[in-house]
């Protein structure tokens, strides 16, 4: 990913590192590059920081390791505050069972110590990014949802609907169904649903449910297949996202940016896969 200055100037972070020169070195790089770095020395810190700058904040990153409050306890007492927050924990551990609990917690990112700062750059730029689109589609979901017109049982369903979904925290999941091209696979990459936007697109028909996804992918183009997307979905434990070029029922091309997002069972394990995308 190529970084755009402007863009890193843009962005405040909240550090939470309870090493003091581990803190102290990082907390340097992250002002030269970023518009602002809030700083904390453990997670009960973290919380009140959070706390008292969560209008500015886009981006926490926090050791897991710490006394008082760990990095993941301190992340799951602010998603109850706002749970749309992008997050990267660090530790000097690559155990399982600190990974298997930032999943569960909807970690984005999870960096071994020492911390490389591209990597740790590009991680923030890439989930910025992506939080800022879903919260601007949410916005834009919100208008519309507002500007349309309707008989008073279709607003009274979708009024209900809508108070239930913001209460637990679902708004976009509903929403966006009905308005972004998306469509959904098992693990194994066979198509389950799609969205009627996707319909109205591609002009797939159900008969495409259960099909392996490359049905989709266009045959003579040059790029990275499906299932490579997906092993780097596995792997890294966080949205992908990348340019693809699809072949619609037709046979036309369409180009367009992909957000892949794993879902997970109760046994932590990937059990399918959604497809956001966004038309060039």
């Amino acid at each position: 990913m190529k970084l755009d200055t402007k863009e890193l100037k843009n962005i405040t972070v909240l550090y939470v590192e309870d090493n003091e020169m581990v803190r102290t070195q990082t907390e340097k790089i992250l002002n030269k590059l970023f518009k602002h770095a809030f700083i904390a020395e453990d997670g009960v810190e973290g919380f009140e920081v959070y706390t008292k700058h969560k209008d500015e904040i886009d981006v926490i990153v926090t050791d897991i390791n710490m006394p008082h409050l760990s990095g993941l306890d301190m992340i799951k007492k602010i998603n109850k505050l706002h749970p749309s927050i992008a997050t990267i924990v660090t530790t000097a551990h690559s155990d399982s069972e600190n990974l298997l609990k930032a999943i569960d917690i909807n970690i984005d990112k999870y960096i071994t110590k020492p911390i490389q700062i591209k990597e740790l750059t590009v991680s923030i730029v890439e989930l910025v990014l992506k939080y800022r689109r879903i919260n601007n589609m949410e916005e834009l979901a919100k208008s519309l949802v507002q500007k349309t017109s309707q008989t008073d049982k279709e607003n009274n369903e979708l009024s209900t609907e809508l108070e239930i979904v913001l209460k637990q925290n679902y708004y976009f999941k509903t929403i966006i169904d009905h308005l972004i091209v998306n469509f959904k696979t098992d693990k194994n990459g066979n198509i389950t649903s799609f969205s009627t936007k996707f319909k109205n697109f591609f002009g797939y028909d159900d008969s495409i449910l259960g099909k392996n996804i490359n049905i989709l992918q266009c045959a003579s183009c040059v790029q990275d297949s499906f299932k490579k997307l997906m092993l780097k979905a596995i792997h890294t434990k966080k949205t992908v996202i990348a340019t693809y070029t699809f072949r619609t029922n037709s046979n036309r091309t369409i180009e367009a940016e992909v957000t892949m997002t794993p879902s997970y069972g109760e046994d932590s394990l990937v059990n399918g896969y959604t497809f956001y995308l966004d038309i060039i």
